[in-house]
C-alpha cells in the first residue's frame, strides 16, 4: 500500500454496536430499582456523549503512551490537541491558558426511525432495558454481604446507536494554509481510529461482563491504520495553540443614536440539552430557566463582524440582544411580575384561577394570598388568564475517572450533575439596533439579517452533548409604542436590571433607578412620584446576585448585583405626558449597565399590569387527539406507513417486541391463572374437599413434560403423554371429565392459546415490525403454552394448600 492518506469522509459519523447487555447509569434510581440508565428527550436509552469522549480518550492515551513509551512525548502531545488540556490533572500552578479540544463529539442515539416508531408505543421503550440483580461479595467470606442487594436497569444487547463528531481547529489554531488543515485534520482522524479500536467496553459494570462494544470512525479504517502502523514516526509536532481572530470591520465609527429603534425577532430551538449555569450548589450545577443575551453576543461577532463593529456597537449601546425565554403563543414570554398573587389553597397562575393584580386589587379580607414567583407569562387577551409556562429541567449525572484507580475520585472531580434546559423547546429572542445601524447594515446587504440564522452552541460543556441550538430569524422590523397612561406609569423588569450609584459602585436602591428612569425620559426626579393608594402596592421589588466565570480559565468573575426580572414599579407622574416613542425608545434600548448583553430590559404601561385579573380564569382547551399512523420497520422498502431501516435495526426492533410479547404472555397468563373457574375450563383441574383433582403427582408430571413443548406438532411431546395416560386405566380416572382432551387441544390447536390469551388485546402497542404479529405468534406459541400451564398449576397448589390449611385448623 501506498503512503497517501486516504481521504476524510464528509459527514463524520461514529457507530457503536452493543455486544451485551450495557448499563450507562443516570445517578440516580426509582422504586425498587437502585440505579437506572440514562434515557434522552424520547424516552430511550442513549450514550452521552462525555462517555464516549471519555473512552475515546482513554484508547487514544494507550494508543500515545505506546507510541512514545512514556506518559509524555509526541503522541500524547496530539492526544491533549485532539480532546484539549485536563487542568483538574495539572500539578502546581497553571501559566498557560488550558488548549480547548479540537474534537467535538455528540451524544449517541439509537436509529432515528427506530426512536420514532418506539415513541408511539410506551410499553415498547419500557421493554428496551429490563432489571438484572447483583449483590456485594464480602472478600473475608466469598459470601453476600447481608443488607447489599440491589437492582440495577440494563439495557439489551445489539443495539446499533451513532453519534456525530466534527474536528474544529478554529478554536486551537491560526493554520491558514489549506495543505497543512487537511494534514492536521488527517493525523487527528488516524489518531482516533486507533484509539477506537482500543475500546472493547463502556459504561458502567464493564468489567463484570456488561457493556462490550465496538466502535466504528470510518468505513476504510483498515487503509487508515495500515497508513498509521507505516507513518506513525515520522510525525510533526502539533501545532501551538493560536486561536483565530472574530472578524471585526472599522467602518462604523460614525453611527449616530437615533430614537427610532428597530427589533429582528429571533427563534431559538435547543437541539440538546442547555446548561446555563446560575450557581452551584454542592456537586450540582443549577441552570438559568432562560438563556441570557451574553450567550449570543460571540455569534453575532461571527456573523456580523465583517460589515459591523460589533464591539464599537455594543460600547456605545447601539445594539441590544435581549434574554430568549420560553415562547408561549409563538412571541416571547415575559417572567412573572411579583404584583401578582394567588389564593394560596386554590388559586394562582398555575390552576389559571384566583389571581389578584395587588397594583389593581386590594387584598380580600377573608382569603390568605401568596405570591407568584418563577415562571413565565404570555400575552393578556382580556378574556382570560395569560399562559404560564415553567421549564422542567433535567437532571445528568456524570464522573471523572482517575486513570490509577479506574474510579471517579474527588482529587479530579468525581461526581457531579448538571442541571439543564430540555432538548426540543422553543425560545424567543430580539436583536436591537437604532435605525442608524439598521442603514447602515442594510447599505451592504439588504438581507444582512438572514446572516444570523443557524446552528451554534452555547452555554457549559458545550463541546459535547450540551448547547446545540438552532437560530431562525425574522425581517427586522420598526419598535413603536402604544400612549398609555398620562398620570401613571407601569414600569415591568423583564429582566435583570444592574445599576450604578453616584459613586459608580453597584446598587439596589429604587431613588437611584427613579433618578435614571427620569433622566432618560427627560423628567426632573421629582417629577415621578411612588404611587400611595390605600390597600394597593406600588413596589414590588427583589434583589439578585449573578455569579460569572471566565470560561476559558474557569475563573470566577465580580459579582453583579442588581433587581430581579419580575420586579415592578408605579409611578405618578406629575407634569406632563411622556412621549410614546420616548417610552419605545427606551424599551428597546433598556436601562443600566450591560444592556447590550440582555440586562436592563423594561417594559411601561403593559395591560397585564393595568387591569383587574381576580375576574379571569385561564380556560382549559380541549386537547386534540392527533395520533399518527404508527411507523411500521420494514426490511424491504418504504411504502405508507412502513419505513426501511437495516437489517440490525429490524433485528433489534424484533428482539424488543419479543420481550414485550413475553412480559405481556406472563402477565396475562397469571391473572388468567388466578381464577378456579377459569383452570377448571382450560385444564380441568379444581378443588374437591382438600383434595386436588387430578391430584398434584399427576399436575408434576404434566408440568414436567410441558417443559419439553418446542413447536407445534401433534405428535409432540404432551400428546404421547396423555396418549400414556389414556392407556392405563388406573391413572385415566385420575383425570376429571374431559380435562385430558382439553389439554390436548390446547397442545394442538395452534389458535388455542391465543384466544384464551386474546392476543389482539394482548399485543396492542407491541409490534412495530412487518409481520411481527404473525411472526411473534408463531415464534412464542409453546412458550405462551408453557407460560399459561405453569401459571395455572402454581396458582391450583397455592389454593390447595390455603383450603388444607383452613381444613387442619
Amino acid at each position: 500500500m501506498s503512503n497517501v492518506i486516504p481521504t476524510l469522509p464528509q459527514n463524520l459519523i461514529l457507530t457503536i454496536t452493543m455486544k451485551s447487555d450495557w448499563h450507562v447509569g443516570s445517578g440516580s434510581g426509582r422504586g425498587e430499582i437502585d440505579s437506572i440508565v440514562q434515557r434522552d428527550a424520547d424516552g430511550l436509552p442513549y450514550i452521552p456523549a462525555k462517555t464516549l469522549t471519555g473512552i475515546l480518550r482513554d484508547g487514544c492515551e494507550q494508543v500515545a503512551q505506546a507510541l512514545d513509551g512514556d506518559l509524555s512525548g509526541k503522541w500524547n502531545d496530539w492526544v491533549n490537541f485532539l480532546f484539549g488540556d485536563q487542568p483538574a490533572l495539572a500539578k502546581g500552578v497553571i501559566e498557560e491558558e488550558p488548549r480547548p479540544a479540537s474534537l467535538s463529539i455528540r451524544s449517541a442515539h439509537l436509529d432515528r426511525t427506530l426512536r420514532d416508531a418506539l415513541g408511539e408505543k410506551p410499553k415498547l421503550q419500557q421493554a428496551i432495558a429490563f432489571i438484572k440483580p447483583g449483590v456485594s461479595i464480602d472478600a473475608k467470606t466469598g459470601s453476600a454481604k447481608p443488607d447489599c442487594l440491589r437492582f440495577e436497569e440494563v439495557v439489551r444487547m445489539d443495539a446499533v446507536l451513532t453519534a456525530g463528531f466534527e474536528l474544529n481547529f478554529s478554536e486551537t489554531t491560526s493554520i491558514t494554509d489549506p495543505a497543512e488543515l487537511q494534514r492536521v485534520q488527517q493525523v487527528c482522524y488516524a489518531l482516533l481510529i486507533a484509539g477506537a479500536k482500543m475500546v472493547n467496553r463502556l459504561g458502567g459494570k464493564r468489567r463484570r461482563g456488561v457493556g462490550s462494544c465496538e466502535i466504528k470512525v470510518d468505513e476504510k479504517e483498515k487503509d487508515w491504520l495500515e497508513w498509521f502502523q507505516k507513518n506513525h514516526a515520522g510525525i510533526q509536532d502539533c501545532p501551538d495553540v493560536k486561536p483565530d481572530k472574530l472578524p471585526s470591520s472599522t467602518a462604523t465609527t460614525n453611527l449616530q443614536q437615533t430614537e427610532i429603534w428597530y427589533k429582528v425577532p429571533l427563534k431559538i430551538k435547543t437541539r440538546s440539552p442547555l446548561v446555563l449555569p446560575a450557581r452551584t450548589v454542592g456537586n450540582v450545577v443549577k441552570c438559568l430557566d432562560y438563556i441570557p443575551g451574553r450567550y449570543l453576543l460571540r455569534y453575532l461577532h461571527k456573523k456580523l463582524g465583517d460589515t459591523l463593529d460589533v464591539s464599537q456597537a455594543i460600547a456605545q449601546n447601539h445594539l441590544v440582544i435581549t434574554n430568549a425565554t420560553i415562547e408561549i403563543g409563538d412571541v416571547a414570554s415575559r417572567p412573572t411580575p411579583f404584583c401578582l398573587f394567588g389564593e394560596k389553597l386554590d388559586g394562582g397562575l398555575g390552576q389559571g384561577k384566583n389571581v389578584y393584580n395587588r397594583f389593581q386589587e386590594s387584598e380580600p379580607n377573608d382569603t390568605q394570598l401568596k405570591g407568584e414567583r418563577g415562571g413565565y407569562l404570555g400575552q393578556l387577551n382580556n378574556s382570560e388568564l395569560p399562559k404560564y409556562q415553567k421549564i422542567d429541567f433535567e437532571l445528568y449525572t456524570h464522573n471523572t475517572i482517575k486513570d490509577e484507580v479506574q474510579r471517579p475520585t474527588r482529587e479530579v472531580g468525581g461526581i457531579y450533575s448538571y442541571e439543564a434546559i430540555p432538548a426540543g423547546l422553543t425560545f424567543r429572542a430580539e436583536l436591537r439596533i437604532p435605525d442608524s445601524v439598521q442603514k447602515h447594515l442594510a447599505g451592504k446587504d439588504k438581507n444582512w439579517f438572514q446572516k444570523l440564522a443557524g446552528n451554534t452552541r452555547i452555554g457549559q460543556s458545550k463541546k459535547d452533548q450540551y448547547g446545540a441550538i438552532n437560530i431562525e430569524v425574522e425581517s427586522p422590523e420598526q419598535i413603536t409604542k402604544q400612549a398609555g397612561s398620562d398620570s401613571s406609569l407601569y414600569v415591568w423588569f423583564v429582566s435583570d436590571i444592574l445599576m450604578r450609584g453616584k459613586r459608580l459602585n453597584p446598587t439596589v436602591d429604587p431613588d437611584d433607578f427613579k433618578n435614571a428612569l427620569a433622566g432618560e425620559l427627560g423628567l426632573k426626579p421629582e417629577d415621578l412620584k411612588e404611587r400611595e393608594i390605600d390597600g394597593l402596592l406600588s413596589m414590588m421589588l427583589r434583589q439578585r446576585r449573578t455569579e460569572s466565570w471566565q470560561v476559558r480559565w474557569g475563573l470566577p468573575r465580580p459579582s453583579m448585583v442588581g433587581w430581579q426580572a419580575g420586579s415592578c414599579i408605579v409611578y405618578d407622574v406629575k407634569e406632563g405626558a411622556i412621549a410614546p416613542q420616548k417610552l419605545a425608545e427606551l424599551e428597546a434600548k433598556g436601562i443600566g449597565d450591560r444592556r447590550a448583553e440582555g440586562y436592563g430590559q423594561i417594559l411601561f404601561n403593559d395591560p397585564l399590569l393595568n387591569r383587574k385579573l381576580s375576574d379571569l380564569k385561564r380556560k382549559n382547551k380541549a386537547s386534540q387527539d392527533t395520533k399518527n399512523n404508527s411507523v411500521i420497520l420494514s426490511k424491504s422498502s418504504n411504502s405508507g406507513n412502513n419505513k426501511k431501516v437495516s437489517n440490525a435495526v429490524f433485528d433489534y426492533a424484533r428482539m424488543i417486541e419479543t420481550a414485550a410479547w413475553r412480559e405481556a404472555i406472563q402477565n396475562k397468563a397469571v391473572a388468567i391463572a388466578a381464577e378456579a373457574n377459569k383452570r377448571q375450563e382450560i385444564l380441568g383441574i379444581s378443588i374437591s374437599d382438600e383434595d386436588s383433582q387430578p391430584p398434584m403427582s399427576q399436575l408434576g408430571g404434566l408440568r414436567s413434560v410441558m417443559g419439553k413443548l418446542t413447536d407445534q406438532n401433534k405428535s409432540n411431546s404432551v400428546n404421547q403423554w396423555i396418549q400414556a395416560i389414556q392407556k392405563v386405566e388406573n391413572r385415566k380416572e385420575k383425570w376429571p371429565g374431559k380435562s385430558l382432551d382439553d389439554i390436548k387441544n390446547l397442545v394442538t390447536d395452534f389458535n388455542k392459546i391465543w384466544q384464551i390469551l386474546d392476543v389482539d388485546e394482548l399485543s396492542k402497542g407491541l409490534t412495530i415490525t412487518e409481520n411481527g404479529k404473525t411472526k411473534l405468534q408463531a415464534d412464542l406459541w409453546a412458550e405462551a403454552v408453557r407460560t399459561l400451564v405453569d401459571a395455572m398449576i402454581r396458582s391450583h397448589k397455592r389454593d390447595l394448600e390455603k383450603v388444607q390449611s383452613k381444613g387442619m385448623e
